[in-house]
């Protein structure tokens, strides 16, 4: 089985709730909002999201960490612009599988 990292864009508190409270039920990726955007917050995110979910937590880890350093200039550029943002907003990252990432595009495409 393979996940999927993927960062989503910066948001307000209300948003970042209600994608959290979409992925409550398992089905579809899992979402968290991160201020400041740091690999150890989400590294350890991606590990309590793989408890829950029931996923392999070495593999969780290792796509965690090689997300982060091939991306390492998107982080870069993520982590300008949330300065940026007010400071209540909040990084969205996603995490899934592909059959979860299939679901949630799915379901906006029915929505």
């Amino acid at each position: 089985m393979a996940y999927l990292l993927q960062f989503c864009g910066v948001t307000e508190p209300l948003q970042l709730f209600y994608l959290e409270q979409g992925a409550a039920d398992g089905i579809g990726p899992a979402f968290a909002g991160f201020r400041p955007f740091r690999l150890d917050a989400v590294l350890s995110w991606a590990l309590e999201t793989a408890s829950r979910r029931h996923w392999d937590p070495d593999l969780t880890e290792r796509t965690v960490m090689q997300v982060w350093m091939e991306r390492a200039e998107a982080i870069d550029q993520w982590q300008q612009r949330l300065r940026q943002e007010p400071g209540d907003c909040r990084l969205v990252t996603g995490l899934g599988t592909q059959q979860d990432w299939e679901r949630r595009c799915e379901a906006m495409l029915l929505a």
